[in-house]
């Protein structure tokens, strides 16, 4: 079934552009919109049963990135007009789908079902045009997560910005919109130059005079691979030759990756675009950016940084960016609890919670790469229900703060809080939950490599349940809702039932990972594995004393 990977591409891309050249006539393609999102999402669970039920023979060239499910024709092959090493550069423009992979697609068509018929509610003018955009970026975002070469990766990466610009601009808080648009599209720029540089570096070291320059995952990771081996079988003799040298042949290459993904999945201190654009722009739109674009530069290390320059990152990256990652943790939640605005709160939060997916991902072993993968998703879906819960909220109240005259909404909306109670317990990290598995596989792969960055996260679980509960109180119960309520902004009355039934939904999927975690860890452990098999080495071969670490941990 192969058919469905350019399918689940291009059907929300021509859907969308088709709604938004339509001009007026798109207010009868509202359904038409809603209902491709649908489709998007049925074939995304095809698109998960295929990959889950499928199995890959090991690769005979080593490779450690391999789709289970592949779309590469050989009429989508093209001569690039350049030449490396006397060789010309060919492109065949490669699809798959791997278990990381096709669980972030899942999220994509979670999240664009429930954003999109939430949509329809909740915006109020220009509707066809918002739909259209949002089925645009759903598409570019789909195509990030199903490309096997680094061109297509890239180009999907960098198109799904000018949707996204033009949902913040056009939907967003009046009067600040087209700041904060701006601040985002600057940073993503700014991000694009180190990135493509890097990713054209990755290329060059490819060729050799005997072999083409390329951009396949599989082939890259294949030679990745080898070189590893042949350096560290070596390193018996001359540890400090052999390794070293290969690691400062890449290191220039992964500081500048990690520069443009860590811009735009914000991390310290390149964060500052996250709560401008979260505060401004409208809380359906932050649904999709905070649950899934967030995610795009988490991704491109698990799917590029890692697998591909294992040694280099290893050298002084890992810890480094380890330990931003546990810093961003602590830093997002004092900074949500200092905040009253619910937005600022939630943007915080947000950035508290990416940092987990970072630290699990520097631990470059099985445990932590297996939790920030499944942190992604956990995230994406619990961060998506909480900003839509928001503009439900905001529909009834006008802007949120956790000020007094704020409180006691429990008593005016108990369907809402109920559902607020619950996902709040969910990003807390409450045992039995799907934030939860994500945070202790992530901080137990951690704890093999630094216990003083997994202490620092710890101390920034006890912070995420302090500012959780905190909304719970401050906003859900206190002082009597109805004598200190805000004047209505047009909507009264709990959230009715096309509100409650998608997030009903998203909590059934929360409460699911919670306690089967194993189905999800199933679905990505055989990609997770060819992973750790290149990563953890070459961690270890650069920090020996790993080896101690991993003895003590082992029961």
């Amino acid at each position: 079934m192969t058919f469905l990977i350019p399918l689940i591409i291009v059907l929300p891309l021509f859907v969308g552009l088709g709604i938004f050249l339509a001009g007026k006539k798109g207010d009868a393609l509202v359904a038409t919109a809603v209902g491709t999102a649908a489709l998007v999402f049925l074939f995304s669970l095809l698109l998960v049963g295929q990959v889950y039920t499928s199995s890959v023979p090991e690769a005979a060239s080593g490779a450690t990135i391999q789709p289970r499910l592949a779309y590469a024709p050989d009429w989508l092959q093209v001569h690039l007009p350049v030449s490396v090493g006397g060789h010309q550069v060919r492109w065949q423009l490669e699809f798959g789908a791997d278990g990381i992979g096709a669980l972030m697609v899942l999220l994509t068509g979670i999240v664009g079902l429930v954003t999109m018929s939430l949509a329809t509610i909740q915006i109020k003018e220009r509707l066809p045009q918002y739909l259209a955009l949002m089925l645009i970026s759903q598409s570019m975002l789909l195509g990030v997560f199903l490309s096997m070469d680094l061109l297509s990766f890239y180009l999907f990466f960098e198109a799904v910005l000018l949707p996204l610009v033009l949902l913040i601009n056009g939907w967003g808080n009046k009067g600040e919109s087209l700041n904060a648009s701006r601040k985002f599209l600057l940073y993503t720029l700014v991000g694009s130059v180190p990135m493509v540089l890097g990713l054209i570096g990755l290329a060059l070291l490819s060729a050799s005079p005997d072999r083409a320059s390329s951009v396949s995952f599989e082939t890259l990771s294949s030679l990745a691979r080898e070189t590893q081996l042949a350096a560290i079988s070596s390193a018996s003799t001359d540890s400090a030759s052999a390794i070293g040298a290969l690691a400062s042949k890449e290191q220039w290459i992964v500081w500048l990756l990690l520069l443009g993904f860590g811009i735009k999945l914000a991390i310290l201190p390149l964060h500052t675009w996250l709560p401008t654009t979260y505060s401004v722009a409208h809380p359906n739109t932050t649904a999709l950016i905070a649950s899934v674009v967030a995610k795009l530069g988490v991704f491109g290390i698990i799917r590029i940084v890692v697998p591909l320059t294992p040694i280099a990152l290893s050298t002084y990256a890992q810890m480094l960016f380890g330990g931003l990652g546990a810093l961003a943790i602590v830093y997002g939640a004092l900074v949500a609890l200092s905040q009253t605005d619910l937005r600022k709160v939630l943007a915080y939060s947000s950035l508290s919670h990416v940092g987990f997916i970072t630290l699990g991902l520097m631990s470059m072993n099985t445990e932590g790469l297996t939790g920030a993968a499944i942190q992604m998703f956990n995230h994406g879906i619990i961060t998506c229900g909480m900003f839509l819960m928001l503009a439900m909220v905001e529909e009834r109240r006008g802007r949120l703060s956790l000020a007094e005259q704020d409180r006691g909404l429990a008593s005016v909306y108990p369907k809402l809080a109920v559902l607020m109670i619950f996902f709040t317990l969910a990003g807390a990290g409450l045992p039995g939950l799907n934030g939860f598995v994500g945070e202790v596989l992530a901080m137990t792969g951690m704890l093999r490599v630094s216990g003083f960055f997994t202490g620092i996260a710890v101390l920034g679980t006890v912070l995420g349940a302090w500012y959780g509960l905190r909304i719970v109180q401050r906003l859900l119960f206190g002082s009597d809702g109805v004598s200190h309520s805000k004047v209505s902004v047009g909507v009264t009355g709990d959230i009715q039932i096309n509100e409650f039934l998608p997030l009903v939904g998203m909590a059934a999927v929360c409460l699911f990972i919670g306690l089967r975690p194993q189905d999800t860890i199933q679905l990505i452990e055989k990609d997770i594995a060819r992973i750790a098999n290149v990563s953890e080495p070459s961690a270890k071969a650069i920090h020996p004393e790993m080896d101690g670490l991993v003895a003590q941990s082992k029961p």
